[in-house]
């Protein structure tokens, strides 16, 4: 996680302008399920 831009949480857009509340990011962008066995067995961590 980079310590001035975290991806932890992110706004939607289109979504209250600035003011809208913050949401935890999903994995993969919510598209764990689709694309999720791709990276299968792969350190994360390291590599995302």
């Amino acid at each position: 996680d980079h310590p001035r831009w975290s991806q932890a949480t992110e706004r939607r857009i289109g979504e209250d302008g600035l003011f809208a509340k913050k949401r935890k990011t999903l994995m993969f962008n919510g598209y764990e399920a689709q694309v999720g066995q791709l990276y299968a067995g792969m350190d994360l961590k390291k590599f995302y």
